[in-house]
This record gives C-alpha cells, structure tokens and sequence, in this order.
C-alpha cells in the first residue's frame, strides 16, 4: 500500500512539474504584499497583470496610499516610473489600480503603504517597503 502511494505521489510531481514548464511565463501569478493589518492600510501587487490592490483598515478618516516606484534593476535601478494608488473609499474597502509596467526579468516595483489626511496631507504610519518582480519571478 506505502509502494502504490509513493507512486501515485512521484507520478503526480512528474506531472506537475511537466505542466509548469509547459506554462506560458505570463500566466504566472505572484503577489506581494505589505503587513495585513498596518494601520496605514494593506496592499498587493499581482506581477500577472500588473495591479495594486489597496484596502482601507480603519475607520480613522484617513486614506490608504500606496505609493511606488518601477526601475531596472540591470540599468543602475533606473527609475521607469512612479506613482500612487489612492483609497478613499474608507474601512474595509478595497481599490484597485491597474497599470502597464514594462516587462523584463530585471523590472521590480518597490512600494509601500501610508496614511493621509485628504490626497495631498502628510504622510502618516508608513508600512515596510516592499520590493516585487514585475515580471513574476
């Protein structure tokens, strides 16, 4: 009984691994994220389509943003692109904000979560930057 387990088990790898080569690369979804339960908020980035998700975890008025930063990692970390990702929407609410970074196995986004009063207020409760492959490695 072990004998046919084990052999169902090495048979079942075999063919996982075979599918995952088989796999186009950009059917790959990898998620990074900030802490769960930050006081700024919490945030994702999906490398499959190249979103951030941003959710609101207090009901403290003030607003989740997730500020980024694309660059290249084999060009000297040249900066390709920037920008921000607002939730206003308030607790336990969730926004999304799709982008088109470009592709390559050097690209990372690095990005973080902070805490405003209003669009342009202060930054407050920053989380841990977090640093992810665009291209989903």
């Amino acid at each position: 009984m072990r004998r046919s387990l084990a052999a169902v088990g090495t048979a079942a790898v075999a063919a996982g691994m075979v599918l995952t080569a088989t796999t186009p690369a950009s059917a790959t979804v990898t998620r990074f994220c900030t802490q769960a339960f930050a006081k700024a908020g919490y945030a994702c980035f999906y490398s499959s389509d190249d979103r951030i998700e941003v959710l609101d975890n207090y009901s403290d008025g003030l607003r989740s943003v997730v500020v980024w930063y694309v660059a290249d990692n084999g060009n000297h970390n040249k900066i390709l692109d920037r920008g921000e990702c607002h939730n206003a929407k308030g607790e336990g609410k969730t926004v999304t904000c799709d982008y088109d970074f470009p592709e390559g196995r050097n690209i990372y986004i690095n990005f973080a979560v902070v805490a405003r009063n209003g669009a342009k207020g202060a930054d407050q409760f920053p989380t841990a930057a977090i640093v992810g492959y665009v291209s989903g490695k």
